[in-house]
């Protein structure tokens, strides 16, 4: 890791926290925010304006699209994550809304491939006039999008989950894009120093993953770091399969016979939920223990399917902050579950990440520039030196418009009082270990 980057994760020197005074209360978590500007000669504490010193006139309302998956197979990220939007422009307006502008939430199916998503991009920007735009979660949508949104410069445009490293790889978020999500570099990376710790003599390894990009990209960056972290694994098959399979037993068929330390998998939705319950089936989680990457959000699903003593890496985690400690994590995740029925899971935290972002990065640029309204410029030179508390983590964004933050990583296991799988124990991995430098195939030739 650069120094650079670590002084960026430790300090967020010449940056900007947002929130760190809203602790006495929940409600003032979503109040308009109170800023600290770090300086070389100390820090500034100051709010957000409250009277107009710019030509840009504070809207009537502030309208936040959100897009993502409500149909089709992906919806098991797409709904909860739209569950928690709602959740949370409930809660900012009845504190006051954004800089005391009302939000409303314009809700869009992710539904009909790239070509679909840029199209949606440009009537939701251009004929809609949304003032911020929270998507996606395929990573095909993500690297459409943000060329589009780039070149019209019109909306702060946050990717809250798409996974693809090629956006940081490739320094597409330049000016108005942003993630305020892992990639798979860093969800792989926090895997496999959690099984050097738990699971340090395992020496086979089979990997099991959907036959697309999102498949392809984990299984290349799990095998390049654990050919980096522990040069004496043998890898004994890579095993793809189509995505929605529904018959298993071919591939199951397989790794009983290699006989396997560990298999390695990035299935998700209903890939995931058909091969752990066809694998149980067999006795495969009997002779080999299998490692889940964002294996979390199928746990609340899978209920008693999926077996205990199973890895799996959560890029949240409703445990963690500890909510009996944590105020805010305690409310957000405990009225989620009142309103619909579960523990947020994953995706809904990765929601909270970019809306929470939104808030704060207009409040905090209109009290840094002293203005009643920042446009899109603004907004986004603060973004990029942005921290901020979210249910979840502590979100640090980067110069590279990508969060720098942690993620869980743990061991299945039956609790009692809990119809699913907790886990336990967990770790959680902090930016610092798991942040590479960019592009992070070079990184990964470093990490040891």
């Amino acid at each position: 890791m650069s120094e650079m980057l670590r002084r960026d994760l430790l300090k967020i020197g010449g940056g900007f926290i947002v929130g760190l005074a809203a602790g006495y209360g929940i409600g003032k978590f979503f109040q308009p925010a109170t800023v600290e500007v770090v300086k070389p000669g100390g820090t500034e504490t100051i709010k957000a304006a409250t009277t107009t010193t710019a030509t840009k006139a504070r809207p009537k309302t502030f309208k936040l699209a959100v897009v993502a998956y409500q149909s089709g197979a992906a919806s098991v990220f797409g709904v909860p994550a739209v569950n928690m939007a709602k959740l949370l422009v409930d809660r900012i307006n009845a504190g006051g809304g954004i800089n005391g502008v009302p939000v409303e939430l314009v809700v869009r199916d992710e539904a009909g491939g790239p070509d679909q998503m840029v199209a949606l991009y440009r009537q939701l920007t251009q004929q809609e006039g949304v003032d911020a735009y929270v998507g996606l979660i395929s990573s095909a949508d993500c690297l459409a999008v943000a060329p589009v949104a780039e070149q019209l410069g019109t909306a702060l445009t946050v990717f809250f989950d798409c996974a693809t490293k090629q956006l940081v790889d490739k320094g597409i978020m330049k000016k108005v894009t942003f993630r305020t999500a892992t990639t798979t570099a860093q969800d792989n990376v926090a895997l496999v120093k959690y099984l050097l710790e738990v699971k340090p003599d395992f020496k086979t390894v089979v990997g099991i993953n959907q036959d697309y990009a999102y498949g392809r990209d984990n299984w290349a960056d799990f095998t390049a770091l654990l050919k980096r972290l522990k040069p004496d694994v043998q890898i004994l098959s890579e095993l793809w399969t189509p995505l929605f399979t529904t018959d298993y037993s071919a591939q199951i068929g397989k790794i009983l016979d290699l006989k396997p330390d560990l298999v390695y998998t990035s299935f998700w939705g209903p890939d995931l939920a058909n091969f752990v319950q066809q694998a149980s089936a067999r006795g495969l989680f009997k002779v080999t223990t299998v490692a889940f990457t964002r294996g979390e959000s199928m746990l609340q699903d899978l209920k008693g399917s999926m077996p205990p003593g199973q890895i799996v890496q959560a890029p949240h985690y409703f445990e963690y902050p500890d909510p009996r400690l944590n105020l805010l994590n305690r409310e957000i995740a405990g009225e989620y579950r009142r309103r619909y029925g579960s523990w947020p899971p994953y995706p809904a935290y990765h929601m909270a990440n970019a809306i929470l972002g939104v808030k704060y990065a207009y409040e905090a640029a209109a009290a840094v520039y002293g203005v009643d309204w920042p446009d899109v410029g603004l907004v986004a030179k603060v973004f990029e030196r942005l921290a901020y508390p979210s249910p979840g983590d502590y979100i640090m964004m980067t110069p590279v418009h990508n969060a720098a933050k942690g993620v869980v990583v743990g061991t299945t296991a039956e609790v009692q009082g809990y119809d699913f799988r907790l886990l336990r124990p967990y770790r959680y991995m902090p930016p610092a270990e798991i942040t590479p430098t960019w592009p992070s195939e070079e990184w990964y030739k470093q990490i040891g």
